[in-house]
């Protein structure tokens, strides 16, 4: 397991300092934010509340709602899939693109590399997730900001889910692909697709985004829990047909 922390260190961290200069980017702008919604409020008041609606800006001067509405509803919620490809992508198909499985696969069996990488990469997926959901709470802590933290819980479990199904969709795809290009534009396609497709209200449920947003937690105030079991089922099918698929791959 200490090779698959090692390859996938450097991708992790990239990954981690993008997110916390981002956060770092919207935290201090809350005043901003909150004028400038004001002024298009005076300016425009009619498309204002056709497009965002009336009192947006009084709640977001609330620095509770801006962080959980600008970091989970937004920034940090749209980036959890690509997180969890970018961090997946290459876990198989670059060990078989190398010409290096083959030594990997000459001194372990075939579910101890499954299961190694497997769970090398979600532990990482976890860490990076967990710790990017404590942002929050960490920076009104020491910036000495009255944050309610009442909801990263309920927001966590929903990027946890939506991360460990993206993740699962790569690992499959990374499986499947003897190179490191097709994982990803498999997975980026299919998260696409399924969230076009999920703007149809028939086909609502295939808009992953709608519950890694944490939309009905800002409507109803609690997580979806039939989607998120469904989510994690999902997931488990994927990794055991993933297995299935590298146990009878020819290498």
């Amino acid at each position: 397991m200490k090779k698959e922390f090692y390859d996938m260190r450097f991708r992790a961290l990239v990954l981690f300092f993008i997110m916390l200069t981002l956060f770092l980017l919207i935290a201090p702008l809350q005043n901003y934010a909150v004028e400038s919604l004001k002024n298009l409020e005076r300016s425009s008041n009619q498309l204002y509340e056709k497009y965002i609606g009336p009192g947006y800006s009084q709640m977001l001067a609330n620095w509770s709602f801006y962080m959980y509405s600008q970091w989970f509803g937004k920034n940090f919620g749209q980036l959890v899939p690509i997180i969890a490809i970018v961090l997946a992508f290459p876990l198989f198909s670059r060990e078989t693109e190398n010409g290096t499985m083959e030594f990997l696969l000459a001194r372990r069996s075939r579910l101890r590399v499954f299961m190694s990488k497997t769970a090398s990469g979600f532990i990482v997926l976890f860490s990076s997730l967990l710790l990017l959901s404590m942002l929050p709470t960490l920076y009104s802590f020491i910036a000495g900001k009255d944050f309610i933290g009442d909801g990263v819980p309920m927001f966590t479990t929903s990027v946890l889910a939506g991360g460990t199904l993206w993740f699962s969709v790569t690992l499959f795809f990374s499986v499947l692909f003897n190179d490191q290009v097709k994982p990803i534009l498999a997975s980026i396609g299919t998260l696409a697709l399924t969230t076009v497709l999920g703007l149809l209200k028939s086909l609502s449920f295939l808009n992953t985004y709608h519950y890694i947003l944490g939309i009905d937690i800002f409507n109803y105030g609690e997580v979806d829990i039939p989607y998120t079991l469904a989510l994690i089922v999902i997931s488990i099918i994927l990794l055991f047909s993933g297995y299935f698929a590298f146990k009878n791959k020819e290498i």
